[in-house]
């Protein structure tokens, strides 16, 4: 019997707590339809933490992330983040961006220049989880550990480009790509440029760790201005919870049927007050609730994953 798995979930303040529970409720959901169960454990964080405990960070938080098997975090621009992540053993950073109804790209890069090699691997592994096919983009030393890991994942189509080629592609041509490994000097630029905000595009950070939870976070928002009032977009969130059951709880089935109900609900269906210029939209929930109601469609026959037993 596989072992409940445990999810801390982290939300400071603005429109973090509302975009925290539309995780929890697409969360609950697609657990419901994939047949597993989690443990979701809700600590203060942030500013909501300090107006508590007078402490952003309080122990009793800490204990929650360390004991757990994945960090959700809602409030990627809380100033506690950088607290968060100093209590992990983080190593690389996998930006997942979905963009139309299925192009689906994942940039992955170190954390630290003392994290490539580790970094390297997690991105050969992911492409063999997805499309076998890699494109590395960096320096002569970045090459050089390609090259070596390589060697072992030889199943891998592996494509060498320099970063005067890759940017381009990345700005006019993204769905080119699966998975890009880039080091950590070209990383910044590459990742602000696939993850752009554009009509039906939506982006998401793991970041993974050797030892322990690894970390979730959408993209920062900066929605403190709309907070309380039911109209942020949850996107992003809702692709973060996807990457904390890809990467985090282990359950890949799930993971592919919530990311595609967001893309798809972002393709198809009305746009959040805070993505229209003019005019009235769905709230918050309601957008929640199409991305629901487009499970049964993105559902796929995932649930005899490799090591899934």
């Amino acid at each position: 019997m596989r072992r409940r798995p445990t999810l801390a979930c982290l939300a400071g303040a603005g429109t973090a707590p509302e975009l925290m529970a539309e995780a929890v409720v697409a969360l609950s959901a697609v657990a419901r339809l994939h047949a597993f169960a989690f443990d979701d454990v809700h600590a203060p964080f942030g500013a909501t933490a300090t107006a508590r405990s007078g402490q952003r960070f309080p122990p009793a938080t800490r204990a929650a992330v360390l004991a757990a098997d994945a960090v959700l975090l809602a409030g990627a621009d809380e100033p506690a983040l950088a607290d968060v992540m100093a209590e992990l053993d983080l190593r690389a950073r996998v930006t997942r961006v979905r963009f139309g109804r299925a192009n689906d790209l994942a940039v992955v890069s170190p954390l630290a220049g003392s994290g490539a090699e580790w970094s390297l691997e997690a991105a050969f592994e992911l492409a063999e989880r997805r499309r076998l096919a890699l494109a590395v983009v960096g320096d002569a030393d970045w090459e050089e550990l390609a090259h070596h890991a390589a060697a072992v994942h030889e199943d891998v189509r592996v494509e060498f480009l320099s970063p005067k080629v890759a940017v381009p592609l990345a700005a006019f041509d993204a769905h080119r790509f699966d998975v890009v490994a880039v080091s950590v000097r070209w990383a910044e630029p590459l990742v602000e440029i696939v993850a752009a905000a554009a009509p039906a595009r939506v982006t998401a950070h793991a970041l993974l760790a050797e030892h322990g939870p690894a970390l979730f976070t959408p993209a920062p928002e900066g929605g403190f201005a709309l907070a309380g009032q039911g109209v942020v977009n949850p996107s992003s969130m809702l692709l973060a919870a996807a990457l904390a059951l890809e990467h985090g709880l282990g359950e890949p089935g799930a993971a592919v049927t919530l990311a595609d109900a967001v893309s798809a609900a972002l393709v198809d269906g009305p746009r959040t007050p805070d993505l229209l210029r003019r005019g009235r939209g769905p709230s918050t929930r309601d957008f929640t609730k199409r991305v629901l109601s487009g499970f049964q469609l993105s559902l796929r026959n995932a649930e005899f994953h490799a090591g899934r037993a």
